[in-house]
């Protein structure tokens, strides 16, 4: 039964994302909410994802390693690159 709901879970995730595209990989809080400001400024809406770094040992600089991946929707993606490397 455990399962069965990891799978239908995991399923519903690689759904949502079916029409997101990931725009950017951020390395570090610092980048990321860089990123995010100038997305929120044009209004672009985003979904972020953060892999899991189950091997890390480096807890004290986890704020400047820890990965983060923007998403958009495939439609705001022209969007999402202006606002990402306008000035």
């Amino acid at each position: 039964m455990l399962i069965l709901i990891i799978a239908c879970f995991v399923t519903a995730k690689l759904m949502t994302y079916k029409y997101w595209t990931c725009i950017y990989t951020a390395f570090g809080h610092d980048n990321y909410f860089k990123v995010i400001a100038k997305l929120e400024s044009e209004g672009v809406r985003f979904k972020t994802k953060t892999p899991m770094n189950l091997g890390s040992t480096d807890f004290q600089n986890r704020n400047k390693t820890t990965q983060y991946d923007v998403f958009v929707k495939k439609e705001d993606e022209q969007a999402a690159q202006r606002a990402i490397h306008s000035g």
